[in-house]
């Protein structure tokens, strides 16, 4: 019956009854799929209850699990960062080199291709995969904290000097700074001063962002018809009674133990549960994350957005293997070729049968009780009849003993091995795994045959790619948020090699992620896209090439025009993927110079010389003409000065 409340209550106790309530509700909403989703994990691992009484029949559902697993990721992907305008900024490169290799130093220290792989083998079994992003500080405990004490003296009235009175210091007393009195035993001190120790410090000695797997039976998420819309995501924790204890102290002896684990199930009769379920949701509505126990009525812990995610939620949104619009419910691929492999198993089963009855048997004339000996006879070994001369007689071996028939048997088993093959051979069409991809193929086939069927295999396999790609990008864009938000500059620092100045720290936790684009590399994860990587840059340099070789020359010749040609070669480069990267560099060649002439070099360079000596003749005939004018103004003068003194003398003769 649902809880009284709509929406959810304040008091703590009402609240652990709401969320124990609505968890109930969602998984009573994934109940039909989880129950079928047990079902197939058991066909997936070939589980039987009465392992002396197996049933006959062909797993090709595993081998169709670790074939996709093994197409769909291949390794782990190198992370990228890169600014999302390409403009000179010192300060955005220094950041995005730190995210990356910060990134990177995470993927190096944790197993990250372990969490991935059974994420995709969840996808791929159960239909829904999922992991999360943890952050997990490590809190040491440091040196004691330093109080520094001062000295307070106590002043007194009392007589100085004779006759004189006057304040005189009668004691003292330590005091802390609070003002509380301290006792002078506790008291320590050294060239800093005096001071007595409070509580260790706990200071954070490492720093890890994991990404964790998350169990499909531990994921519990709001009945919603797209991620956009769910309001709440509940990870289910499995803790014994010690651990209860060390989360939760006295509380956790008054959880109830209300789950029993398969081991004990396993060997007991009527076992004892022995965990609690604990829950850790994190309400999108609220920003909250809260603990609640099944069947205990009070909230265990609740913070506030512990995170600080521009999304909240600490994990992507998960992979599903069939995804529809209507509903988050996960839908198992192996629903779609059920009938198949029920038809698959029907038939292995006939003709394991059929083989059973596969035996040489027959009949035999009672009186010659000898040749019961003679199916069991060794090689070379002859068999005495007593009655041999009846047994002549009565025209030998042929007419005293005949064996069943076994060329019908022979020939339904070839009919149902055939039969088993079409159904196979249905199955990989409907899953889109081809015998390139498997492995297989005919030794008639040419290698060029083998590279086109490979490749349209993998066409059918792009979607599934491209989704797990996009997954491993949303990871790596929250590692990054989570390692800007929480991480020490000086952390960072070490791990990245990296200085990092106040200013690019200041940007860095102001701009998060918002001028920056982290993604991964998809050639890294796929082993069939990396193949066609390598086949497409091989096509894409011998196209190039052999464009140049036949245009060049033209182009030289004048009969196409530069800017025509380079249209022809960014025309032709736009076909092959991955271009896009060269595109730029492409548009921003420019046409060769015009080469010149050595002759025409030469007669430049004779012609600047001549130049050259006609000036400097040009300024020395210059200097000559202002000399000649120098010489001829000061002569003029020399005549003048003497026609002065000419004259003053003639004038002093008059006087005289």
């Amino acid at each position: 019956m649902d809880y009284k409340f709509d929406k959810e209550p304040t008091k703590k106790a009402d609240r652990a009854a709401y969320w124990n309530n609505e968890i109930l509700k969602a998984r009573k909403f994934e109940e039909n799929w989880r129950e079928r989703a047990n079902g197939i994990v058991q066909r997936y691992r070939d589980d039987n209850v009465n392992r002396f009484e197996r049933e006959t029949r062909m797993n090709i559902f595993h081998s169709n699990v670790d074939t996709l697993k093994s197409a769909l990721y291949f390794k782990t992907p190198k992370p990228r960062c890169t600014r999302r305008f390409k403009t000179d900024d010192p300060i955005g490169k220094t950041i995005a080199m730190v995210m990356e290799r910060g990134l990177q130093y995470q993927l190096d220290m944790y197993d990250f291709d372990g969490t991935i792989k059974r994420a995709i083998e969840d996808m791929l079994i159960v239909g829904r995969g999922a992991v999360r992003l943890r952050y997990d500080p490590v809190l040491v405990t440091g040196d004691p904290q330093r109080i520094p004490v001062q000295v307070e003296p106590i002043t007194g009235i009392g007589e100085i000097a004779p006759g004189q009175m006057g304040e005189v210091q009668v004691a003292q007393r330590l005091l802390d700074p609070e003002g509380n009195e301290v006792q002078q035993e506790d008291v320590k001190q050294d060239v800093r001063g005096m001071f007595i120790e409070g509580d260790p410090v706990e200071e954070i000695g490492e720093q890890s962002i994991r990404c964790e797997y998350v169990h499909w039976q531990d994921l519990t998420i709001s009945p919603s018809r797209c991620w956009e819309d769910v309001k709440w995501i509940a990870f289910r924790h499995l803790l014994s009674r010690e651990d209860l204890i060390d989360y939760y102290g006295t509380k956790g002896e008054q959880i109830p133990l209300t789950y029993r684990s398969s081991q004990l199930s396993e060997y007991q009769d009527n076992p004892e549960p022995d965990m609690a379920e604990v829950y850790e949701i994190w309400n999108k509505r609220s920003g909250k994350q809260i603990f609640v126990a099944t069947s205990f009525n009070e909230v265990l812990e609740e913070f506030d957005d512990p995170y600080n995610l521009d999304g909240f939620w600490p994990m992507p949104e998960p992979i599903y293997s069939i995804s529809t619009t209507d509903t988050t419910l996960p839908v198992p691929e192996i629903f779609i070729y059920e009938d198949q492999l029920f038809e698959l198993d029907l038939i292995t089963q006939r003709i394991a049968a059929l083989t059973e009855a596969l035996k040489r048997r027959g009949v035999y004339d009672a009186s010659f009780q000898e040749l019961i000996r003679l199916a069991d006879a060794n090689d070379n070994e002859f068999i005495a009849v007593e009655n041999f001369a009846m047994l002549q007689a009565g025209g030998g071996l042929a007419n005293v003993m005949q064996e069943a028939p076994l060329q019908n048997l022979i020939t339904a088993i070839t009919a149902l091995y055939q039969s088993r093959k079409i159904v196979i051979e249905t199955i990989y069409e409907i899953t889109g795994i081809s015998d390139i991809m498997r492995g297989t193929s005919a030794s008639r086939e040419t290698a060029t045959a083998q590279r086109i069927k490979g490749q349209f295999g993998a066409m059918r396999l792009t979607s599934r790619q491209r989704a797990i790609e996009k997954f491993l990008d949303k990871i790596m864009t929250l590692k990054a948020e989570l390692l800007v938000e929480n991480l020490e500059p000086s952390l960072l620092e070490k791990m990245t090699a990296v200085a990092l100045p106040p200013e690019v720290v200041a940007v860095m936790q102001d701009d998060r992620l918002r001028s920056y684009r982290v993604s991964i590399d998809t050639e890294e994860s796929s082993a069939i896209d990396q193949a066609m990587d390598q086949k497409n840059r091989t096509d894409f340099l011998t196209a190039m090439v052999q464009f140049l070789q036949t245009v060049g020359p033209l182009v030289n010749s004048g009969a196409i025009g530069f800017d025509q040609a380079k249209m022809m070669m960014l025309f032709a480069a736009r076909a092959f993927p991955g271009a896009r990267e060269l595109e730029e560099s492409l548009e921003a060649i420019q046409p060769p110079q015009p080469q010149s002439n050595p002759a025409d070099k030469i007669i430049e360079l004779e012609g600047a010389k001549l130049q050259a000596q006609t000036e400097e003749a040009k300024s020395d005939i210059q200097i000559k003409v202002a000399r000649l004018e120098l010489d001829k103004e000061k002569t003029k003068a020399d005549v003048a000065l003497k026609q002065q003194k000419l004259e003053i003398d003639a004038a002093k003769i008059v006087t005289g």
